[in-house]
């Protein structure tokens, strides 16, 4: 089982904007065997991590998933538990248009392992 991280993700407000409104995870199964994902996110307010997604996903063999989640938070961080090898996961921050944040594109070498 592998455990992964964003770590703490800065989204400040700025004139009421935030760099990201949504955050894609897009999660690949790349081998012949399934594999599960469990996705965990957080929002930090007055320094409390509070859970605010949680979702247990199958992945079959060669598949793909694209989750989308609310991120108009301060601060937030999502973990994954993947239980299976060969599953490789990207983090996608989208403005409130939909465009890529590369502020807050993370992908698979760029997660870490918990603390």
């Amino acid at each position: 089982m592998a455990l992964l991280t964003t770590g703490l993700v800065d989204n400040p407000s700025v004139a009421g904007i935030r760099p990201s409104a949504a955050l894609d995870v897009l999660l690949i199964n790349d081998t012949l065997l399934p594999a599960a994902v469990r996705i965990t996110g957080y929002y930090v307010s007055g320094g409390i991590k509070t859970p605010y997604v949680l979702e247990l996903l199958a992945l079959a063999p060669d598949a793909v998933s694209i989750r989308n989640y609310f991120s108009q938070f301060d601060i937030f961080e999502f973990q994954f538990e993947i239980t299976g090898t060969g599953v490789e996961i990207s983090v996608w921050g989208k403005d409130a248009a939909g465009n890529i944040n590369t502020e807050h594109r993370l992908v698979p070498k760029e997660l870490n392992l918990p603390v």
